[in-house]
Parts: C-alpha cells; sequence; structure tokens
C-alpha cells in the first residue's frame, strides 16, 4: 500500500516536471521566454536519470532480497526434510532427492543419518558389511531389484539388518523378506529395527543383530551334530 502511493506520488512530480518542461519550450519557441528551454532542460534531464537511477537500485534491492529469503527458504525446508528423514519420519521417495540418499562416509553412500550411524556401529564392531544396495533376485518368473540397507558377514554367515521407518507395513515387509527367504537368507539372519531406535541406540541395535545371528549359527550347529 506505501509503496503503491510513494510511486503514485512519484509519477505526479515526474509529469508535472515533464509538463512545466513542454511549457518552457513551448514559450522559448513563441519568443515569450527565449532561452530558458535551453537553460533548464539538463537539469529536467538530470532530475529524470536520477529517478531512473534510484528506482534501477531500489528494483535491484528488492530482487536481490527476494532471490536470498528464497534461498534461505529452501535451504531451511531441505533441512527439515533431512531431519525428519534421517529420523525416518519422511518416506524415501518424499525426501529431497538432491540431498537425501547422498549422505558420504568413508567412501560409502547413504540415505539417512541414521544408516550412518548404524553404518558407524557395525565399523567399531569389526565386522564385514556392505552399506545399502541394490540385489537381484527372483521374482516368479522373472528377476527384479530390491534395496538391502545392511548386508552384514558375520562368523561365516550372512545376515540383514534393516532399518525401518513408520513408512513400512508389516504386510510389505513380511513378503519382501518372503522374497529374500526364497533366496537363501534365513529368517532368523533378517532382521529388522524400528529406525527412532537405530538414531539413538546404533550400538545397542548391532550388539543384538550380531547377536542373535550368533544365537541362530550356534542353533545351526548343534542341530547339524545332533542328526550326525
Amino acid at each position: 500500500m506505501m509503496g503503491s502511493r510513494r510511486d503514485r506520488y512519484v509519477s505526479w512530480a515526474l509529469g508535472a516536471i515533464a509538463g512545466i518542461s513542454v511549457g518552457i519550450s513551448i514559450l522559448d519557441v513563441i519568443g515569450i521566454a527565449p532561452g530558458w528551454a535551453a537553460k533548464l532542460t539538463p537539469f529536467f534531464v538530470g532530475v529524470l536519470l536520477l529517478f531512473v537511477v534510484l528506482e534501477r537500485e531500489r528494483v535491484d534491492s528488492v530482487k536481490y532480497i527476494v532471490r536470498r529469503l528464497d534461498k534461505g527458504i529452501d535451504k531451511l525446508r531441505s533441512e527439515i526434510r533431512l531431519t525428519q528423514a534421517a529420523r525416518g519420519s519422511l518416506p524415501a521417495g518424499k525426501a529431497n532427492g538432491a540431498n537425501y540418499r547422498t549422505i558420504p562416509w568413508k567412501g560409502m553412500i547413504f540415505r539417512s543419518k541414521t544408516e550412518v550411524r548404524v553404518a558407524k556401529a557395525l565399523d567399531h564392531a569389526g565386522v564385514f558389511f556392505l552399506p545399502p544396495t541394490k540385489s537381484r533376485l527372483n521374482v516368479g518368473r522373472t528377476r527384479q531389484s530390491r534395496e538391502i540397507d545392511f548386508l552384514v558377514f558375520h562368523q561365516g554367515q550372512w545376515g540383514m539388518l534393516e532399518v525401518d521407518g513408520p513408512w513400512h507395513s508389516a504386510a510389505n515387509d513380511e513378503a519382501r523378506d518372503e522374497l529374500m527367504r526364497a533366496s537363501g537368507i534365513s529368517r532368523a539372519r533378517i532382521q529388522r529395527f524400528d529406525s527412532d531406535r537405530c538414531y539413538h541406540d546404533a550400538a545397542g541395535v548391532v550388539a543384538e543383530f550380531l547377536q542373535t545371528m550368533q544365537t541362530a549359527a550356534e542353533g545351526e550347529t548343534n542341530t547339524a551334530g545332533s542328526s550326525g
């Protein structure tokens, strides 16, 4: 409102200056005020140039402020989405594609800070593991790709550690796990953990995962010994 009123006043002032300059030019032409048009023309031109310069600076300043605000809003939005994704409160497909899935650590790429914490805990435990990666497996009569959060090799056995956010459903997870079991990974070696727990207690999650794998391996050994 204030801006439009100011622009209206400026327009009136410029119109008045233009009218005065035209009037003086007419008086100069008819000989009533000879020479005054030539004397005042530099003044009028200077006023107009000054207005153009000031107006351009004002417009550029507004554009600069708008650009900075847009960048600030985009940065804040990205940080909020990354934080939510790291805590597991955003589905993978809804996180910021430019930053999500591109968190580097030790030459590996992770999808969230939660996964980085789990990776650090696995690294501290001294076990062999692969970061989030795609796998190829049989799905009916076709071959499809499925993502595995962590593939861990421990005591001669492979295991899967899955970080589950709130968007996971039991039915979908069970169907996916069934595909993995059909490919040779036993139920005991597919373990799922809540993303919030993984974020706050990655070491405890890894310890439980490795202990479960060890228990499963010992059970299989005992079973094989009894059969022999």
